[in-house]
């Protein structure tokens, strides 16, 4: 007697939340807070999100620099000083604005992946399994995703049906 039930054929073809093969598995498998959407709502959401990063990038540049400058500056002057003061203040407000702009990225379902070289993911479903849909600066769109316990390095190429 042969089994008529068929292996499902893994092809990289994205999916939606309800091809899981095992939802509440599955879902287990993403930090809290953290949204599975479709490759269409990653895309439509790529120009926001890679517009977040870039501001992300900035922001890390000007409070590094910012950072240093302070390390230089209280070898001279005490921490009450007004110049160290008003550094300092400035550095809150940098740390204010990336709370904001993470936020606003996390709105698009996007998560940053790397700041410095400009990687972006999101979870998706691709063949019944939840993944990372994945995206680098340069990239025109979203064409690559990854298993959850592997990293960028090991993309696949996502396969349109």
């Amino acid at each position: 007697m042969s089994d008529t039930s068929e292996a499902p054929i893994y092809s990289g073809r994205p999916m939606s939340v309800t091809d899981l093969l095992n939802h509440e598995t599955a879902i287990d498998k993403i930090p809290s807070g953290a949204k599975i959407v479709t490759i269409e709502e990653a895309r439509n959401g790529l120009k926001k999100a890679a517009r977040c990063l870039a501001e992300l990038q900035s922001i890390s540049d000007i409070s590094g620099d910012l950072t240093e400058e302070l390390d230089i500056i209280l070898e001279s002057y005490d921490s009450k000083h007004d110049h160290v003061t008003e550094i300092a203040d400035y550095l809150a407000t940098m740390i204010q604005s990336w709370h904001g702009v993470v936020k606003r990225l996390e709105s698009t379902g996007a998560r940053m992946a790397c700041l410095e070289l400009g990687r972006l993911e999101w979870y998706g479903v691709v063949d019944e399994k939840v993944v990372q849909y994945s995206w680098c600066s340069g990239e025109e769109d979203i064409e690559w995703y990854h298993e959850l316990n592997s990293s960028f390095l090991s993309r696949k190429p996502l396969i349109e049906a």
